[in-house]
């Protein structure tokens, strides 16, 4: 039967009352309360939008920031709090409105289960964080706290209407029940804050222990990319553990790990970092615009499609700031344009051209702040590459990929002296150094190329003058030296050509070589004279040992190896070494004849050789072992060649001797047989 209750009821009056409204649930509040940045992304992407969320460091930092009695979800990651009901009872005491959501690893299950139990959290989430346990989680604390609100009263509940009849609707008894629960609770949490009160004030560990990151001082300057990359990963993790993640320009994680691939654009740490800060900035843009904060959640979508452009979630958040376009006029162009996404924010300046949903002035002024940002990035991107190829020596080398190329590109890119001067003045001082070098190496053509880059760079003209003089001196006396080195050149090359190269004494090409390179170690005929020359030499060597006479081979090696190292000359090194070891432990060799068989030797006439009635001879060598055996057999000889061979050699394989005794004890033995194939007459 219906309870009468639920009834509607007549008045007095010929007029009904209309039933009282059911009070309508707002939006709450919800607090992340982490200093672990890695969660947030767990949590914010998976979060309803019945609630509006932030995410707060610590307790003692919420309590701070939240009014006292204020309704709100609390999803407390309680990993490594020392005493969980301590903590849960200052947040109770703080505000009986608050509904109570436990984040922590499995082994917390049973405590949180018994926690739920006696009513001190609504709810428990293991991380890693499931989905679904956390949706189940927040109903569950969503409709606590209007249960709550609904009991004690809260502002968060919107008013009546003006002139409806002032009727309270009595609640249900379900949030009768779950109210009075909470208020003994609250009860209970008040007698166990001044129990505590009493015996210790201290503040609440950080969750899982974390300490406050080291204070960030300046990175010394990494001797080569590999290094610099590095720290430039080091200081984006820092930036990201302060939450510093799009701002400030110059030190955010975004810029720090954007600076990081433009050094090593393979570098999947940084590529890693980028992503993990699109997940936190994709939850930031819900929460924003759940707070109308537009600045804020169109720099951080902007920022996410800069990083990922394929994201599937940003055609929803697009859609969703579609609907809001009237109100965030040209904040989402420049939103764009500070997140570098220029080609986006192009295309919003001609969509709202078209549409004239912004004024021409404004539009200009768009316009003009798209240009200058792009002119920035330009000068920092290069910027960076000067300094990379600084660091890497690559000074005016190769021409299209070298800090004095890039200091050019900078300053045709719109680029300030003051800007580039620090990488300026590093150049005009390296090359300086290198032109010295290259004169000192009678390196002309190098040092004249240099002057010449120093130019360009801005050097300043005394400098490159006093270059020049200096070049010039040395082109003189290089010129009076020519005579007697360029002779040398010309004998080596001209005895390499009749093929003396080591031979006749003191006429020959090596002779001629070691003649230019005591006269002129700088000289820039000798590295490919040396190569020349030792090229022919190690061909003397390989015919050497191809011939059997390791012993004419040796010195020579000896003389290449004075030319300085190649593969060549380490393989026929390796071939040496392994014939002279070969040799000297290869057994003696005897006549056959000298040996006793103790096996007659069984030879099978091939049938192909026999059908075609071919005769022929096949000298075998082969190894007696100290026990008697064949091994090692080897064809030396056959005529004709490709018929006899198998036979001879398996006939041989069966053969036995009588050990050969040197002093009583067994030795192997070297020995060759003639294998002579004949058809019977």
């Amino acid at each position: 039967m219906p309870n009468a209750a639920n009834q509607p009821r007549a008045s007095s009056t010929s007029e009904s009352v209309a039933p009282a409204p059911t009070p309508k649930k707002h939006k709450l509040s919800s607090f992340l309360v982490t200093a672990d940045t890695e969660l947030w992304p767990q949590v914010g992407t998976h979060l309803t939008h019945r609630l509006v969320h932030r995410q707060i460091d610590s307790v003692e930092e919420l309590l701070a920031a939240i009014p006292a009695d204020q309704p709100g979800v609390i999803l407390w990651d309680a990993r490594g709090a020392a005493d969980r009901l301590a903590v849960i009872a200052r947040l109770q005491s703080h505000s009986s409105r608050f509904a109570i959501v436990a984040l922590d690893d499995a082994d917390g299950a049973a405590d949180w289960a018994q926690a739920m139990q006696l009513g001190q959290v609504v709810g428990f989430v293991q991380i890693p964080i499931d989905t679904a346990h956390l949706t189940d989680a927040l109903a569950t604390a969503y409709e606590e706290v209007n249960a709550r609100v609904a009991l004690l009263g809260s502002g968060a509940v919107a008013p009546l209407p003006s002139g409806a009849p002032r009727r309270v609707a009595r609640p249900p008894r379900r949030r009768l029940w779950i109210g009075a629960a909470a208020v003994g609770v609250l009860l209970l949490c008040v007698l166990v804050v001044l129990l505590l009160r009493q015996s210790d004030d201290a503040l609440i560990p950080a969750p899982n222990g974390t300490a406050a990151p080291p204070a960030q001082g300046s990175t010394p300057a990494a001797p080569g990319a590999e290094e610099k990359v590095d720290a430039l990963i080091a200081e984006a993790q820092h930036a990201m553990h302060d939450r510093h993640f799009i701002e400030p320009a110059e030190g955010s994680a975004l810029s720090l790990y954007r600076s990081a691939l433009v050094l090593d654009p393979a570098s999947g740490e940084a590529r890693q970092g980028l992503q993990r800060l699109a997940e936190i900035l994709l939850a930031r843009v819900q929460s924003s615009l759940d707070e109308r904060q537009f600045d804020a959640a169109l720099q951080a979508l902007e920022t996410v499609r800069s990083i990922n452009p394929g994201d599937a979630r940003l055609a929803a958040l697009d859609e969703r700031i579609s609907k809001m376009r009237s109100e965030l006029g040209p904040s989402e162009v420049m939103a764009s344009i500070n997140a570098e996404n220029f080609d986006r924010a192009v295309q919003l300046i001609e969509d709202a051209s078209r549409s004239k949903s912004i004024s021409e002035p404004k539009l200009a002024q768009l316009r003009e702040e798209l240009r200058r940002h792009r002119a920035q990035q330009d000068v920092a991107h290069l910027v960076t590459l000067i300094d990379a190829r600084l660091q890497q020596d690559q000074l005016a080398e190769p021409p299209n990929d070298s800090a004095a190329y890039y200091l050019g590109l900078a300053r045709r890119a719109g680029a300030t002296p003051a800007e580039l001067q620090s990488q300026t003045r590093e150049l005009v001082r390296r090359i300086t150094t290198a032109v010295h070098t290259a004169v000192e190496q009678r390196n002309l053509n190098d040092a004249d190329r240099l002057t010449a880059e120093l130019r360009a760079a801005g050097a300043p003209l005394s400098a490159t003058a006093g270059l020049q003089h200096d070049i010039g001196v040395a082109r003189a006396q290089l010129a009076h030296e020519q005579s007697d080195e360029s002779k040398y050149v010309d004998l080596a090359h001209a005895r390499l050509a009749q093929g003396s190269v080591t031979a006749p004494e003191n006429d020959n090409a090596l002779y001629y070589l070691n003649q230019l390179r005591a006269s002129d170690p700088q000289n820039a005929a000798l590295s490919q004279l040396s190569k020349a020359v030792q090229s022919q030499i190690l061909t003397q060597v390989r015919a050497a040992l191809d011939g059997g006479q390791p012993a004419q081979a040796d010195p020579l090696l000896q003389l290449a190896a004075g030319l300085g190292g190649s593969p060549e000359l380490d393989a026929l090194a390796d071939r040496l070494r392994f014939i002279q070891y070969a040799a000297a432990n290869a057994p003696k060799e005897v006549a056959e004849a000298s040996l006793t068989r103790t096996k007659k030797l069984d030879v099978d006439y091939p049938a192909n050789a026999l059908e075609r009635k071919i005769e022929g001879t096949v000298e075998i060598g082969y190894t007696v072992t100290a026990k008697g055996t064949v091994a090692d057999i080897k064809v030396l000889d056959a005529n004709p060649q490709g018929v006899f061979e198998k036979a001879a050699t398996n006939a041989v394989s069966r053969l036995r001797y009588k050990p050969v005794l040197d002093g009583g004890k067994p030795l192997a033995v070297a020995t060759k047989m003639l294998v002579i194939f004949r058809l019977a007459t």
